[in-house]
């Protein structure tokens, strides 16, 4: 290899490690705690979505009743047999 190709990898090498030191700093600094402000949000979305599955929960209970035809009709007697009587 000549000195120069010995240069340029070198060169190339050098900046593809200050880059990926780089990537590695900054993605340290967006991994700050959240704040308050971010914290109530991220709660209130799970109360929404807590109130979400039981208002599912609610309307499946109600289909699964609305579905069951003994709960929800009387049942009918079959008419009483009459008995004939011999004249």
């Amino acid at each position: 290899m000549s000195l120069c190709a010995r240069l340029k990898m070198l060169a190339g090498s050098s900046l593809f490690l200050a880059w990926t030191a780089s990537n590695g700093v900054s993605a340290t600094k967006d991994t700050q705690p959240p704040d308050r402000e971010m914290l109530k949000m991220m709660e209130f979305l799970r109360e929404m979505e807590m109130i979400k599955q039981m208002e599912m929960l609610q309307d499946l209970h109600h289909l699964e009743n609305a579905g069951d035809p003994k709960t929800g009709l009387p049942q009918k007697t079959p008419p009483a047999k009459k008995k004939e009587t011999v004249k």
